[in-house]
């Protein structure tokens, strides 16, 4: 959340979701926030980016998938 969001919406300020899509609006945008259920509308000035240190990921978010074996050439 921004200092804006935060300011305006103070029980969502401090977490951490995806951006889902646009809203209904074209100043909104949908995020499913950590831990929630639905998604919910926000303004876009509401929102801004986390950085995060390229070392670092998440588990789930930037993890590559596990390594499976080839199928394709079995019979």
């Amino acid at each position: 959340m921004s200092a804006l969001g935060a300011a305006r919406c103070p029980k969502f300020a401090g977490r951490e979701g995806v951006i889902i899509g646009s809203g209904r609006y074209r100043s909104t945008v949908r995020i499913m926030f950590d831990g929630f259920k639905s998604p919910i509308s926000l303004h876009s000035t509401y929102v801004e980016p986390v950085v995060e240190e390229e070392s670092v990921s998440r588990p789930g978010r930037n993890a590559t998938p596990p390594d499976l074996p080839d199928r394709r050439n079995r019979r």
